[in-house]
C-alpha cells in the first residue's frame, strides 16, 4: 500500500541584511560613474586645496594684517573640500537615481521586498564610502597643504595634534557622509537625478549665499541650523565662537544627524507608499 505525500510549496525567503549590503556594494562599485565621481572629487578636494595653499604661500606677505594675525592654517589647506562636497552629493544621488531611471529598482525590490532593508543597506554603503573618502581627502589636503605653506617660514603651520585638527579631519568625513546620505534621500524622494542634485547643492551653499543678505537673527536662529552650517561646526578646525552661526561641535553634530535621520525617514515613507518604478 502506497501512501501519498503532499509536497509542501517552496517558500521564498528574501536576502538577509548581510547579503543585501553585499549586493548594494557590488552595484555601487560596478558602475563606472561611481569611480569617475570619486576621482573627480579627489582632484578638486585635494588638488584645489594644494593649489590654494601654494598661492597663499606665495602671496602671504600681501595679506591684510588681520588675516595674518589670525591665520587659519588648517582651513587654508582644506579649502577645496567644499567642492568635493558637491561631487560626493552627486555620488549619493546616483547611487539610487540610476535604478529608478533604468527600472532596476523593480528588480531590487522583487528580490528584497523589504524596502527598509534596501534603503538601510544603500545608506550604510554610501555613508561609509563617503566617510572614508572625506577623511582621506581631508588628510591628504591637510598634510600636503602644511608642507606647502611651511615653505614660507613666516606662515604658522599645524600638525595632527594641533588645535581642532583631528576633529576637522574626522568632521570632513562626517560631513561627506551626511551630505551623501541627504542626497541619497533626495534621490529616493524625487526619483530624479537633476532635481535631487540641485536640492543637495542648494543645501550646501544656501547659508553662505543668503547669509550676508539676511538679518542677524535669521542667520542665528534659522540658517545656523541648516545642514551646511551645522556641519561646519565639525569640519572647521578654527571655530569662531563670536560668529553669528556658531553652535559648537556637539550641537552642530546633533543638528546634522537630525537632518540626515529625518531625510531618511521621509525617503523610507515615500519608498514604501509609491510604486517602485
Amino acid at each position: 500500500m502506497t501512501t501519498a505525500t503532499a509536497s509542501l510549496p517552496e517558500t521564498k525567503t528574501s536576502p538577509g541584511i548581510t547579503n543585501t549590503l553585499a549586493a548594494e556594494w557590488t552595484k555601487l562599485k560596478s558602475v563606472r560613474s561611481t569611480w569617475l565621481v570619486v576621482i573627480a572629487a579627489a582632484v578638486v578636494s585635494v588638488g584645489f586645496s594644494v593649489l590654494f595653499s601654494f598661492l597663499t604661500e606665495q602671496d602671504y606677505k600681501n595679506l591684510p594684517a588681520g588675516q595674518t594675525t589670525d591665520f587659519d592654517s588648517a582651513g587654508t589647506a582644506m579649502v577645496g573640500m567644499n567642492l568635493g562636497l558637491i561631487l560626493i552629493s552627486v555620488l549619493g544621488v546616483l547611487a539610487v537615481s540610476g535604478e529608478y531611471s533604468t527600472g532596476m529598482m523593480r528588480l531590487t525590490l522583487a528580490i528584497t521586498p523589504h524596502r527598509g532593508r534596501v534603503l538601510i543597506s544603500k545608506a550604510v554603503v554610501v555613508g561609509l564610502l563617503a566617510f572614508v573618502l572625506g577623511t582621506l581627502f581631508a588628510a591628504a589636503a591637510f598634510f600636503i597643504g602644511q608642507l606647502v605653506l611651511g615653505i614660507n617660514p613666516a606662515i604658522p603651520t599645524l600638525g595632527l595634534g594641533g588645535p581642532g585638527v583631528l576633529r576637522s579631519l574626522l568632521g570632513w568625513g562626517a560631513e561627506f557622509a551626511a551630505f551623501a546620505l541627504l542626497a541619497l534621500s533626495f534621490g529616493v524622494m524625487m526619483r530624479s537625478a537633476a532635481g535631487a542634485i540641485a536640492t543637495a547643492i542648494g543645501f550646501i551653499f544656501a547659508p553662505a549665499i543668503l547669509g550676508a543678505l539676511l538679518p542677524q537673527w535669521v542667520q542665528r536662529d534659522i540658517l545656523a541650523y541648516f545642514p551646511a552650517s551645522a556641519a561646519e561646526q565639525l569640519s572647521t578646525a578654527q571655530l569662531k565662537t563670536d560668529s553669528v552661526t556658531y553652535l559648537g561641535p556637539l550641537t552642530g553634530g546633533g543638528t546634522l544627524l537630525t537632518w540626515v535621520a529625518v531625510a531618511l525617514v521621509v525617503a523610507f515613507s515615500l519608498m514604501g507608499k509609491r510604486d517602485s518604478g
